[in-house]
């Protein structure tokens, strides 16, 4: 062989070394795990009864839990109303917010909100326009203001619950170098007007198995790190159990391709079932089955003679909390925990704020004075301790 053409040989088969190289170490970095960790933290239901909007300063309902809202990369809450500005504020039955309203709860943190849920058509299609307006005012950018006043920390905030084109709407959205897939629906409706602007899930068997379908066609479609739904169940209210059904669906809905399915609707606490798998050890899926009120006025006089009836729950709500690491195999929970809170009416004031439920509030309640109300919150946090953590490993 030629001097030259040896020459060009050779080069030729070092080109295909150096590519073969590179395309390993790219197949390698790719399975290596990533250095930053996920926080999420999820709430309940951010609802809005006559007491509630009555107050004249919004964030103050926030303030007791603003930093740990905050610490969270992402704050998930269901928004239980309509938001329209050209509508003053309605209570119980159809609701309605002014927009300073759910601001608040934004600048507090919250970042992940669901707009389905039983009140969402309360105002008709003007209203479901109107909160679609509002939200997409907002979405996908940091608020630097709201209502004249500072966020003390700004960042964007991603909506899902109201149908954009006819079809049901969801986001998808990058932190670091995450992918997240977000999808909020409902399965109840108070009225059936309008119900083809809501992402809307019949609770039949053909509608949940249609809905599954969707979930897996989106986590193929999709590919993302991590995959969050959002169900308003179609279960009865003031209940601390959940249907054996329920349970189903949601676990058929993690075998489709969610990681975290957090479901609302009872405005009382039920458990969280953490599964995990055999081989690793490590929990990689999650179902909130009610993390109760966030903040409502639903409780409107402490029962101090049966603090144990199950209305008494209403004026409760949790913070579920998880820090996720990935490896080769996706996400996985390093550590969790659940914060309880209270809506609670300071002396001389009509409307409830939000209070860690724990020994320390209760403590300086009886420091204060207020006998009957530590000890009406002490059985409140007995009773909330009892909801135990459900951990399945599979």
């Amino acid at each position: 062989m030629p001097q030259n053409l040896r020459e060009k040989a050779k080069l030729l088969v070092l080109a295909i070394l150096a590519l073969f190289s590179l395309a390993l170490f790219s197949c390698q970095s790719a399975k290596r795990p990533r250095s930053k960790n996920l926080r999420l933290l999820f709430a309940g239901d951010i609802m809005a009864h006559t007491q509630n909007f009555a107050m004249k300063d919004y964030s103050l309902i926030w303030d007791d839990i603003r930093e740990q809202v905050e610490a969270a990369d992402f704050s998930f809450a269901n928004l239980e109303a309509p938001v329209d500005k050209s509508k003053p504020f309605e209570s119980y039955p159809t609701f309605n917010m002014q927009p300073s309203y759910p601001a608040a709860a934004l600048d507090a943190g919250f970042n992940l909100i669901s707009l389905a849920n039983n009140h969402s058509n309360d105002q008709g299609s003007a209203g479901i326009k109107a909160t679609a307006l509002w939200a997409a005012q907002i979405e996908g950018r940091a608020q630097t203001k709201s209502e004249g006043k500072p966020q003390t920390r700004a960042r964007p905030v991603f909506f899902s619950g109201i149908t954009e084109g006819g079809q049901m709407s969801f986001r998808q959205f990058h932190w670091h170098e995450y992918k997240i897939a977000f999808i909020a629906v409902t399965e109840l409706l108070n009225t059936w007007k309008n119900y083809e602007e809501i992402n809307y899930v019949p609770p039949t068997k053909k509608g949940r198995a249609a809905f599954v379908q969707k979930i897996a066609g989106m986590k193929a479609a999709l590919e993302p790190d991590l995959f969050i739904v959002s169900v308003h169940t179609s279960e009865e209210e003031y209940v601390l159990t959940v249907l054996p059904e329920v349970q189903k669906f949601y676990k058929d809905l993690l075998a489709a391709g969610a990681d975290i399915v957090v479901s609302n609707h009872p405005h009382v606490i039920r458990p969280v079932e953490l599964l995990g798998q055999k081989a690793d050890k490590k929990i990689r899926k999650a179902i909130i089955y009610a993390n109760g009120n966030t903040i409502s006025g639903q409780r409107r006089l402490l029962n101090y003679e049966e603090p144990g009836q199950i209305w008494n729950y209403t004026g409760d709500g949790r913070l579920f909390e998880m820090e996720l690491a990935i490896d080769e195999k996706g996400f996985f929970a390093l550590n969790y925990k659940t914060t309880f809170i209270t809506a609670f009416t300071p002396q001389g004031e009509r409307s409830p704020v939000i209070k860690r439920l724990d020994e320390n509030f209760i403590k300086t309640l009886s420091e204060n004075g207020q006998k009957k109300d530590s000890k009406y919150y002490q059985a409140r946090l007995d009773a909330l301790k009892k909801i135990k953590d459900i951990l399945t490993w599979q």
